[in-house]
């Protein structure tokens, strides 16, 4: 096909989404809440996974030393998780002295007299250690338990192994549920819109049989429906990417101090800004493809006459 042919039929297109208003704003709207139900399946998963890494990353080894450690067994305890942190195993960890974790007991009660009796000596030294990817904590752990000077199992090392496997789990099951769920999504939209597209070829099927009969190809024929299924969904992508913006703009301020409120502010929803990019993209993508597809859907039935 010509250049000039195709710029001549893409025009055409154009000009149909206009002619054919009513027709036209049936179809951005069904393609419109299509969208608006991908993101909002997408930004579910996007905020659940964001959530879920964070306390992935909260995670911590806790490791409580004897009473009675001397300097040697401690420093090299140091020297060992100074030499992980080097090698970027350990993201981030903290020493806790007798005298830190007394005065954090004496914090956490409200009666002074529960602990009579009890001095500094008595408390165990302890680190606290984040690891930059949980997943190597048994890699960590394993030569660390070697070590003389902590306490002996189980209350020497404690890392909640469990914890961590129910979170992967978890995320594995939401990624296969959302991409799951996107898919059925995008075949119930592309099957709507062609069915919304259609009544707008019903009506123009005699132009596409006078066309047909006079030797037009199957190609010329379709362009034009083509370009509209194009244009429809361009249109579509856009309005669906406002109203997610605004919607989801409301949503993060108002959930997050309502969260926050409740006491749950380790639970916030992210950002627009970081994942605006990503959404923009699948609804100019999949608005295109199911404008797209739904036109040649819709016009191959009156295609064989």
């Amino acid at each position: 096909m010509k250049i000039r042919t195709m710029r001549l039929l893409s025009r055409e297109g154009v000009s149909n989404v206009v002619k054919n208003k009513l027709m036209s704003l049936a179809s951005i709207g069904t393609v419109v809440i299509a969208l608006l139900l991908l993101g909002l399946v997408l930004l579910v998963a996007i905020n659940v996974k964001s959530n879920m890494d964070q306390m992935r990353k909260e995670l911590e080894v806790l490791v409580f030393l004897n009473i009675d450690i001397n300097d040697l067994d401690r420093e090299a305890i140091k020297a060992y998780i100074r030499e992980r942190e080097a090698a970027g195993e350990v993201a981030s960890w903290k020493y806790e002295s007798k005298e830190d974790a007394y005065r954090n007991l004496q914090a956490s009660f409200s009666d002074p007299a529960l602990l009579k009796g009890m001095t500094s000596d008595q408390m165990a030294e302890s680190f606290s250690i984040r690891l930059a990817n949980p997943e190597d904590g048994a890699h960590f752990i394993e030569p660390l338990s070697q070590m003389p000077g902590i306490q002996p199992e189980p209350d020497g090392i404690n890392y909640p192994q469990q914890t961590l496997e129910r979170i992967t789990g978890f995320a594995d099951i939401l990624n296969t549920v959302t991409l799951a769920l996107m898919g059925i999504m995008l075949v119930i939209s592309v099957f709507i819109i062609s069915n919304t597209i259609r009544l707008t070829v019903f009506a123009r099927r005699k132009e596409i049989e006078i066309m047909r009969h006079v030797g037009a190809l199957d190609s010329f024929i379709r362009m034009p429906f083509f370009v509209e299924g194009i244009v429809i969904g361009i249109l579509s992508a856009a309005a669906a990417f406002l109203l997610t913006w605004r919607g989801y703009g409301w949503t993060h301020d108002t959930l997050n101090l309502m969260l926050a409120d409740l006491g749950f502010g380790m639970f916030i929803l992210v950002p627009f800004e970081p994942v605006g990019m990503r959404i923009v993209l699948l609804y100019f993508i999949i608005g295109m493809a199911i404008g797209g597809i739904g036109s040649l859907i819709s016009v191959r039935k009156h295609l064989n006459v």
